[in-house]
């Protein structure tokens, strides 16, 4: 017979475990509820703790709960693997290989980046001076990092800038290409903006940078729908990457890939951790929020997290093939709802 002790602390132990769990499982019907998408973005997180929840309650021979909420910790677990754990680097997903395209093509380097609006910038720059990537998406961009920036002019000519006005900042893309002159998208409201790289030889690459804000109470669920009158519209072959506030295996993003008609990078594992707790804990228990989406037509090769800056966010560096006929289909609108460029 249990003790009176332990019966109270296998009380708490299992409202702890129907509290998690019920977190858990509510992460899974997001599509309705925004609060519940919310939930979601801390799926792994939960599925951690109700692991150890049902480790406990094995100990104190609740073997029906454990087997419960190990096996929905499990679920959790299994739905957010692919996202969560770093791809080694040289490997690629089943994915990647269906993507691959045929013929020639050509391998490409993007870097994304959140700045954050108030760091110090040096770091930022050396990044993108180390990694040489062909294309760059920023997000928290203002004015002060425009200035910052002007140095890497010589070997970015072409940018592309939207909202930089505000005090945390728009989006921007720096290219060594140039831009289409047809397809220009700015939506400073929605934190997005999209240009199409003129790669040469009929090749052409849709480029979208993109910050959507915090999800639930905040509006990100209303950004995401009025997006929804623009992301059918852009050409092919398109990669989509920023800060999204929201996890690859949520409703969020989920619905913004099925409207671009992309498909969220595995592998690529936590980016951002609050400024709170040590930055070194970032890859461990921070949340894969700064998403890289790709079309069908586009392999990616590897997507890795760099060395952090001075940012709350880490840099990721993706490398992608496409093959050099890959002509744009599909045109978009020319929509510029944004306060600068």
């Amino acid at each position: 017979m249990k003790t009176f002790p332990l019966r109270f602390v296998e009380t708490i132990v299992l409202g702890l475990a129907l509290i998690v769990g019920a977190a858990l499982a509510c992460g899974f019907f997001g599509e309705k509820i925004p609060f519940f998408d919310a939930l979601a973005h801390f799926r792994a997180h939960f599925s951690a703790v109700l692991f150890l929840l049902a480790l406990v309650l094995i100990a104190l021979r609740s073997i029906a709960a454990a087997t419960l909420a190990a096996a929905l910790a499990a679920y959790g677990a299994v739905s957010v693997a692919g996202f969560v754990m770093p791809r080694p680097a040289g490997t690629e997903t089943a994915l990647s290989r269906a993507n691959a395209p045929a013929g020639a093509s050509r391998t490409l380097t993007l870097l994304q980046m959140n700045l954050r609006h108030n760091a110090a910038p040096e770091p930022a720059i050396a990044t993108i001076a180390r990694l040489d990537p062909d294309v760059v998406t920023l997000e928290e961009m203002n004015r002060r990092w425009v200035e910052a920036f002007e140095p890497l002019r010589e070997f970015y000519p072409y940018t592309a800038y939207c909202g930089v006005g505000e005090v945390v900042g728009g989006v921007a893309i720096l290219s060594r290409f140039p831009f289409a002159s047809d397809d220009a998208i700015c939506r400073a409201e929605d934190g997005f903006v999209a240009r199409r790289v003129d790669l040469g030889q009929g090749a052409s690459l849709g480029v979208v940078a993109e910050h959507l804000v915090w999800p639930w109470p905040f509006p990100q669920a209303r950004q995401v729908e009025r997006l929804d009158t623009v992301l059918p519209g852009l050409a092919t072959p398109l990669i989509v990457a920023g800060d999204f506030n929201a996890t690859p295996w949520s409703e969020t993003v989920g619905r913004y890939a099925a409207a671009s008609r992309t498909t969220p990078v595995g592998g690529i594992g936590a980016t951002w951790l609050a400024t709170v707790l040590p930055g070194e804990l970032r890859p461990l228990v921070g949340l894969p929020i700064d998403n890289v989406l790709v079309s069908k037509d586009l392999r990616v090769i590897s997507a890795t997290r760099q060395p952090a800056t001075d940012s709350d966010h880490l840099p990721v560096l993706v490398r992608f093939e496409l093959s050099t006929g890959s002509a744009a289909r599909s045109t978009p609108r020319v929509v510029d709802r944004g306060k600068d460029r």
